[in-house]
């Protein structure tokens, strides 16, 4: 028999293979101008993320480009976040209306679903249902 639905040794029921995969989660990753990142993640926070990772980044493309499209910065901030996929539609309408709400919110978001997660604490964590034991 597997690991999953085992009694564990203080002889409470661990939880099933079955209730796991009704939890998928994606990585959602947003890459938004520089300071904007704080906004993005009480955003996600609210919508139960509990993990997020911001990263600095660089735009790539050339100061005449810049220029043209009348960005005077190309610092970027970077989120990955951990969010159930059930949560990703909310999240995209969110985002849009953060998007629209002032001409300095630009970015991009997208998620990438999880097929995989090694370590049940690891997978209970990153969705947001770790227990006591």
């Amino acid at each position: 028999m597997g690991f999953f639905g085992k009694k564990a040794k203080n002889n409470k029921e661990l939880p099933s293979a079955s209730s796991i995969a009704d939890k998928k989660l994606s990585l959602f990753i947003t890459i938004v101008g520089k300071g904007q990142a704080q906004a993005i993640t009480r955003l996600f926070e609210r919508d139960g993320s509990s993990a997020q990772f911001i990263q600095r980044g660089e735009g790539t493309a050339s100061k005449e480009i810049y220029g043209i499209l009348g960005v005077e910065d190309n610092d970027k901030d970077i989120i990955f976040s951990f969010i159930a996929q059930e949560k990703i539609p909310d999240i995209k309408t969110e985002l849009n209306a953060f998007f629209l709400a002032n001409k300095k919110n630009r970015g991009i978001g997208f998620s990438i679903p999880l097929s995989s997660i090694i370590g049940l604490r690891v997978y209970q964590f990153l969705a947001n249902t770790v227990e006591d034991r």
